[in-house]
């Protein structure tokens, strides 16, 4: 379903219209999961290129920047988290006419009131600045995503502290990886594409579209060091897990070694002592005590040595 919109005055809040108003200049537009009938729309009422505006149901399209008859095509990725905790994301795309401004999402990750709450004080008949709201917005999401999945792997480093990570958490890291890896293809494309927008100015964007698009670019690239910051946490919980399994593994067969030891050495004797042959001390009656109290101190002095010795 298309909106369309429209801010006359920084106090105002945005109104939105029963319809297109093709005498009206200055007029925000934006669509969710669009028909094609509805790209149809928008391009007998703008002029706007159909082969273009159709690129945003491709689902895996990917961010660049097109110019094509006065208008400038700016395809964007917003992500949107699963119920299962994994990272979906989807094509956005924004055009700025020489008289209005078109938002088109295949999904409702980013909705109109997202936009509208990150262009404060901005009219609709500044484009530009409707175009720097909206990758705002987009970021705003990354950003809120990228702490969450930072607070998950804090929690985690945390309990490996106190041995309470089990096998269900590093399945779950498969999953963090994953978003992780989306993170940085999609940030890495749309910072390639903020570059563009700043190093080819068009008659869109005044000085100070390119000063906010110059934060832009430094907010992307704080988000791309973070993102790469969490790999690395990510990967060393790893390592230090599997360090721990293996010491832990080293421990308990020295453990079941000396075990196995201090078990064998009284049936060597006791072992003897059940052969039908003519054996020591057999007819004394205090024999088996002997025995029994020569196996016990020699575990014990076995065991003794193998403490000093540290094997365990």
């Amino acid at each position: 379903m298309l909106k369309y919109y429209v801010r006359n005055g920084d106090d105002e809040a945005f109104r939105q219209l029963p319809g297109y108003q093709d005498q009206r200049d200055g007029t925000w537009v934006h669509g969710e999961q669009p028909q094609v009938s509805e790209l149809d729309t928008l391009t007998q009422q703008f002029g706007l290129d159909r082969n273009i505006l159709r690129d945003v149901m491709d689902k895996d399209e990917l961010p660049r920047l097109e110019v094509s008859d006065g208008s400038l095509y700016v395809f964007f990725r917003s992500i949107l988290r699963t119920k299962h905790g994994e990272i979906d994301s989807a094509p956005l795309l924004a055009v700025l006419t020489p008289n209005a401004f078109v938002s088109l999402s295949l999904t409702n990750a980013i909705s109109d009131q997202k936009i509208a709450t990150a262009a404060h004080g901005i009219t609709t008949e500044d484009r530009g600045g409707l175009l720097l709201s909206t990758f705002t917005a987009i970021l705003t999401d990354y950003e809120d995503s990228i702490k969450r999945t930072g607070r998950y792997i804090k929690d985690t480093g945390h309990r490996l502290k106190t041995h309470e990570v089990d096998n269900s958490d590093f399945i779950h890291f498969v999953t963090v990886e994953d978003n992780l890896g989306i993170y940085t293809l999609n940030l890495t494309s749309m910072l390639t594409v903020a570059e563009r927008i700043r190093d080819n100015k068009t008659e869109h964007l005044s000085d100070d579209h390119i000063e906010s698009i110059n934060d832009i670019i430094l907010h992307v690239r704080q988000l791309l060091s973070s993102t790469q910051a969490l790999t690395q946490t990510l990967t060393s919980i790893r390592n230090a897990y599997s360090t721990i399994a293996n010491n832990n593994l080293n421990l308990r067969m020295k453990k079941l070694t000396v075990l196995t030891v201090l078990i064998a050495l009284p049936n060597v004797f006791y072992g003897m002592y059940g052969m039908n042959v003519i054996l020591p001390f057999q007819d004394s009656a205090w024999a088996y005590a002997s025995i029994v109290g020569f196996t016990v101190v020699l575990i014990l002095l076995v065991y003794t040595l193998a403490k000093r010795f540290r094997l365990f």
